[in-house]
């Protein structure tokens, strides 16, 4: 399976849980737009992004988010696909990362100790955790998508489509059958001890 049917299935698969901004992107296999090429994360922050991609998805006995290319796929989605909205709402859950770190340690997250960064990404998923959206619509088409979903909700996101819809994610964390064969409905899970992708 090439990238772009990958990245495709996945949007299909998700469906609403996939923001907007994200669906476009990975419907349009994440192409060029036309918009500046200045870097989306200033100063420490594209170290933060490396760090906290690390900390969702860390390497284990398979290749973590760094090693699948997550912090580039977050830098493109955010600087090329992300709303005035969304963009703002990123950056600025970052700076808050900064200003936790900087009273308790006096140190940007990036040079944080390993338990304060901890603490302070525990305290941006309470306060995501405690986010109430708009109100479910009664609608036949797609609910309008929740542009200010707190910054903890679109870094996950963003890891995780970003892991999963690498070639790391999806053919060494994943167990990869490219030409799928019969169903077994009762197959021992022990022999693999992952999800398998098609």
């Amino acid at each position: 399976m090439q990238r772009r049917e990958l990245l495709k299935l996945s949007v299909a698969l998700l469906g609403a849980a996939a923001s907007a901004s994200v669906s476009r992107a990975l419907l349009a296999d994440c192409g060029p737009r036309t918009i500046s090429d200045a870097a989306a994360f200033p100063g420490s922050q594209r170290a933060s992004v490396e760090l906290l991609a690390d900390m969702i998805i860390p390497t284990t006995d398979t290749p973590g988010a760094v090693a699948a290319g997550v912090p580039d796929f977050i830098e493109t989605i955010v600087r090329q696909w992300y709303t005035d909205t969304e963009r703002t709402i990123f950056l600025q859950g970052l700076d808050a990362l900064d200003v936790y770190t900087m009273q308790s340690e006096g140190k940007p997250f990036c040079q944080a100790s390993e338990t304060t960064r901890l603490a302070a990404l525990t305290e941006q998923e309470t306060l995501a955790a405690q986010y109430q959206g708009p109100p479910p619509q009664r609608t036949v088409s797609k609910p309008k998508d929740d542009e200010n979903a707190p910054f903890f909700t679109k870094l996950k996101e963003l890891v995780v489509l970003g892991y999963y819809t690498s070639e790391v994610g999806a053919t060494e964390e994943l167990k990869y059958v490219p030409v799928p064969g019969a169903f077994s409905g009762n197959f021992d899970f022990s022999k693999i001890g992952r999800q398998w992708i098609y």
